[in-house]
């Protein structure tokens, strides 16, 4: 048995499996798995019934909401099609190396994202981390999955018609203009108390002082629908003559957006005033966790069953709106807009960090999600194959929604006489107002709003039931001296995670719930998971050793991960992840929601959340090293970054092929870097190449 210092860097990179042939046993497994889709390889976790659950799972959680309502916006703001050149660097660098990384670091192991960190026990912090991180976005995801279950109802509520397409409702102001409407038709008379900013509407130039009414009668008609952006461009001021109340400046709102504001929402005016509950959301809500623990209720065999629709729905609806869309006036002007390339805009460092943080946000990295799902994996299934499909698959999807997307926006555009910039938004403003008014254009519009917004229902549906698969798996995995009864329980265990949740969530469903989400959706993920996301990296490479991980990825899959993914791994990945960290730190904005700004005890509360999840790293760190373990600093923090003894494949068998000894049999680990950093220095400094005065450190 080696002493602490009778190592060197060659007992780090040299193979520690044993010498034999591994192809065969794997051939066999693989021919297994594509004869019968029954039986489970690990009887205590269980695994996925068959790979393509396991495929679909990855791409509903990869592809989410921001593929349809993120990504195209981000194209056309930087760049057009010039876009998708740092896009793909990025993906080729860091988002497709890391996808490979957590899928391949979750099946080697078989156990979820806080047990995964018995490869290096000190930093098991990070695992905590992501569990935190992605409690907090499993609170306000749900609640957009409940907004959607309200459009939902809210398309089917008024056929032949839609409730958010005219001004005539009882949640609408007189700021409300409907661009349809006719030269008979005549406005409320507080809109007379209104006077026009000095703005420009389509070719005529307004003069102060005109009022609402004076500018709509004398526009341009065709065939009585007004077509120019009134609505959209029109910035009034109440008539200080008429009344007493002082000028402040406002808009001129359209529909949809009243409709989201003002019936939907209720909004309030700040996160202050959280007003009271929007009952009807707070059903929506129910529901949406209702769903939610069906479809998980028994883990990976329920959600791996309900993946083959909600994964699979998605596609269908986009290939339809497509052809809808492409067949439609002005249509082509914005797939045109979304396309052109804008080469001068790759010279700005923030076109390369968006790019960067959309690849990493999408494909669901640093979250403990693509190693829950890998870790139910059989243990020879090729990981590798499986993260080049979903990957590419999922920055697929992204580009073709901009399409899908950008084709109604360009109808919409030329349907009202705009620009179509003035038209394209991201986020809730494009998924609950710009397309509901876009498809309340077109002819059998309920359908086409049930289908639109059912597709982002199913979007968001995969992603949250992985989040909760992910979190009941980390307490699964962790709970070890009761993991028999919480097994036996697990539907129990379900049922109480999600009704926590749902009361947890509860603030979010008042009229001022949008401004917590917001600061949440801001803050939650946003600095941790960068740096989550790095030290994962840095860890993996350098503490455990590359090669160690290599070997391992050889032992599952039947060959060693090329020059590009170990460079990407210990080079690539790094880098660019740090470099969003600082370029994120560098350009902080504070939280703000439209117009208004955050107060600063709020932001406080954002930064909060960020350290929810980062205070855990140090703070384990810390615990560990005082409690776990013996010696001197130095000898403690060397035995806390080794690998502890239970580290490896689940399976005896597995674990014997991998060249790692019994669960329960205590032997010495591969030297870790820092056992070789360190033996070094002390060695250099006693000039000695040996050091036997150690003694011998079990683990």
């Amino acid at each position: 048995m080696a002493t602490d210092c009778d190592i060197s860097i060659d007992n780090v990179t040299e193979d520690k499996k044993p010498e034999l042939d591994i192809s065969h046993e794997i051939a066999v497994d693989r021919l297994t798995d594509t004869i019968t889709s029954d039986g489970d390889e690990n009887k205590t976790r269980g695994n996925w019934s068959n790979k393509l659950d396991f495929i679909l799972s990855c791409i509903g959680y990869a592809v989410g909401l921001g593929n349809v309502w993120r990504f195209p916006y981000l194209c056309f703001s930087n760049g057009g099609g010039a876009f998708l050149i740092p896009y793909i660097i990025m993906l080729t660098l860091a988002g497709l190396p890391l996808f490979f990384l957590e899928l391949a670091f979750g099946q080697f192991s078989s156990v979820g994202c806080i047990s995964v960190w018995r490869i290096s026990p000190i930093f098991k912090g990070i695992g905590y981390a992501m569990v935190i991180m992605t409690a907090l976005v499993c609170l306000y995801y749900n609640i957009i999955i409940t907004w959607t279950i309200f459009y939902i109802f809210a398309s089917l509520s008024q056929i032949p018609s839609l409730p958010w397409v005219s001004c005539g409702n009882s949640w609408n102001t007189e700021l409300c203009f409907d661009d349809k409407i006719s030269v008979n038709q005549t406005l409320n008379s507080t809109d007379s108390n209104y006077i026009i900013s000095d703005v420009v509407i389509g070719n005529m130039e307004t003069t102060t002082g005109a009022s609402v009414l004076d500018v709509i009668l004398n526009s341009t008609l065709y065939n009585g629908t007004i077509k120019e952006n009134v609505y959209n461009l029109m910035h009034v001021t109440p008539n200080v003559t008429n009344s007493t109340s002082n000028a402040t400046n406002q808009i001129i709102k359209r529909p949809s957006e009243e409709y989201w504001d003002n019936h939907v929402l209720q909004i309030t005016d700040g996160i202050d005033n959280l007003g009271g509950i929007r009952w009807e959301l707070v059903g929506c809500f129910a529901l949406a966790w209702v769903v939610v623990f069906l479809c998980i209720v028994k883990g990976v065999k329920s959600s791996g069953k309900v993946v083959y629709f909600t994964a699979l729905f998605p596609y269908c609806v986009l290939i339809i709106l497509f052809f809808r869309g492409v067949t439609l006036p002005g249509s082509m002007n914005g797939v045109l807009f979304y396309i052109t390339p804008k080469w001068h805009i790759l010279q700005e460092a923030r076109v390369w960090k968006d790019a960067a943080a959309q690849i990493f946000y999408s494909l669901g990295i640093a979250w403990g999600g693509l190693q829950t799902l890998g870790s139910y994996n059989k243990f020879h299934n090729n990981c590798h194959r499986d993260a080049l499909i979903v990957a590419f698959c999922n920055c697929g999807t992204s580009v073709f929604a901009g399409f899908v997307i950008f084709s109604i926006i360009g109808f919409m555009a030329h349907d009202a006489g705009v620009n179509i910039q003035d038209v394209a938004e991201q986020g809730a403003g494009l998924a609950f107002v710009v397309y509901p008014e876009a498809v309340a254009r077109l002819p059998v519009s309920p359908l086409w709003a049930f289908l639109f917004f059912f597709m982002l229902f199913t979007l968001g549906l995969d992603s949250q039931f992985v989040m909760m698969e992910t979190l009941i798996t980390a307490i699964m995995d962790e709970m070890s001296f009761m993991s028999g009864k919480l097994r036996k329980n697990k539907v129990w265990v379900t049922l109480a995670t999600c009704i926590i949740f749902f009361i947890v969530g509860l603030p979010m469903v008042t009229k001022g719930g949008m401004y917590i989400l917001q600061l949440m959706d801001w803050y939650a993920a946003s600095f941790s998971l960068m740096t989550v996301g790095f030290l994962e990296c840095v860890i993996i490479s350098y503490v455990y050793g590359i090669n160690r991980f290599c070997d391992d990825c050889e032992v599952m899959i039947g060959f060693r991960p090329n020059i590009y993914w170990r460079s990407c791994w210990m080079v690539g990945a790094p880098f660019i992840l740090g470099f969003i960290l600082i370029f994120s730190f560098v350009s902080y904005t504070p939280c703000s929601y439209g117009d208004y700004v955050y107060p600063a005890w709020a932001e406080a509360l954002g930064w909060v959340m960020v350290m929810s999840s980062l205070v855990a790293i140090p703070v384990y760190a810390i615990y560990h090293l005082i409690r776990k373990q013996k010696g001197t600093f130095m000898q403690r923090l060397r035995q806390s970054a080794k690998s502890k003894q239970s580290w490896g494949p689940a399976l005896p068998e597995h674990r014997k092929l991998a060249g790692y000894g019994p669960m329960r049999q205590k032997t010495t680990p591969p030297p870790s870097y820092l056992d070789v950093v360190y033996c070094q220095v002390e060695n250099h400094k006693e000039g000695t190449t040996k050091d036997a005065g150690h003694e011998e450190t079990l683990f």
